[in-house]
């Protein structure tokens, strides 16, 4: 009933043996998560169910995730006998049966304890979307439904490019390192400048040649 992707960014990961982490490095891992549904085609008397729903959180990759992921906590709604669900295992799912649709929190703990978990948010859904027929429509309904300048609809304006988002924000992120470097380049430029002005009316004073005394300011410039 749809699924959508979660980036995960492991800045400065811990290193391979003890606690400390590898400064200046960072890792992405996407997974996906989400649901599928199916209906029974009845309503089931002992509790009023009418579809069968399985909610997931899987890698985007076909990896082993059990490797990064050391279990993943699904909270469903309260109505739910044990309405929390820990799976320590692939496949991190949880398959129920149910008949109304709501909001999961599902948490991504890591094989190493020392990140911090992630959590998603993901609204349930048993049914597809709904599409409006209009069986024997009147003639005012008939003129109105098939005239017009109706047109489809973008479907950029609906669906992202992950890939492409994710490779913008990359060059964004480097454009404004670079600009960063270069403002601190300048401001060490204009400090050395100011540190030979500095020596110049130093020695100047010193020798009498010209200008006031300059008071003894020092400074490094890295």
């Amino acid at each position: 009933m749809g699924a959508k992707r979660l980036t995960i960014h492991f800045w400065q990961p811990m290193a391979n043996e003890g606690n400390e982490r590898i400064r200046g490095k960072s890792i992405v891992k996407p997974v996906v998560y989400g649901n599928t549904a199916e209906a029974f085609g009845y309503k089931r008397e002992s509790d009023g169910h009418t579809h069968k729903w399985t909610v997931f959180v899987r890698p985007y990759l076909n990896e082993d995730g059990s490797r990064w992921i050391r279990k993943v906590q699904f909270k469903l709604h309260e109505s739910y006998a044990n309405s929390t669900r820990v799976i320590e295992q692939p496949p991190f799912e949880v398959t129920e049966t149910g008949w109304g649709e709501f909001e999961v929190q599902m948490r991504i703990y890591f094989a190493d304890q020392n990140e911090k978990p992630v959590t998603a948010f993901h609204y349930l859904r048993l049914f597809q979307p709904v599409f409006n027929v209009f069986q024997d429509p009147t003639t005012m309904m008939y003129k109105i439904l098939t005239t017009g300048d109706a047109k489809k609809h973008d479907p950029r304006m609906f669906y992202h490019d992950l890939i492409a988002r994710r490779k913008k924000t990359v060059d964004t992120v480097a454009m404004a390192k670079q600009e960063i470097s270069k403002e601190i380049e300048d401001l060490r430029e204009s400090l050395r400048e100011a540190h030979r002005l500095i020596i110049k009316y130093r020695n100047e004073a010193e020798s009498g040649e010209s200008g006031p005394a300059t008071p003894n300011v020092s400074f490094s410039v890295g």
